[in-house]
């Protein structure tokens, strides 16, 4: 594993020579995403049980801040910008609205 300037660390892909190959480290990188989304929803709980107000849960500051550095870490990673951006988005979108149902949970019990 190497770690970049971001302290992002990285796994060389092992050669693949067949589509069983491809496969096995689709599927590989498919659970490690879902152990990463599953770490920036905790970020969102943290994130609900810290605001005060319900209101602060949207920032649409902090969205576009979310949005321009994975751009430019899509273009430097050399993979589709606008493809990126939009699955952003609605990784975003999807993890206010889960913000804003906990925030509503941690304050109706």
């Amino acid at each position: 594993m190497t770690k970049g300037a971001d302290m992002t660390e990285t796994t060389s892909l092992p050669p693949m020579e067949t589509m069983s190959d491809v496969r096995k480290q689709v599927d590989r990188i498919d659970a490690e995403l879902i152990t990463l989304i599953t770490q920036r929803f905790a970020c969102m709980d943290a994130a609900a049980r810290i605001k005060q107000h319900r209101t602060a849960v949207r920032d649409e500051g902090r969205k576009a801040q979310v949005l321009e550095n994975v751009k430019q870490l899509a273009a430097t990673a050399g993979v589709p910008v606008p493809t990126m951006a939009a699955i952003w988005e609605m990784l975003i979108e999807t993890s206010i609205s889960y913000e804003l149902e906990k925030w509503d949970q941690m304050r109706d019990s």
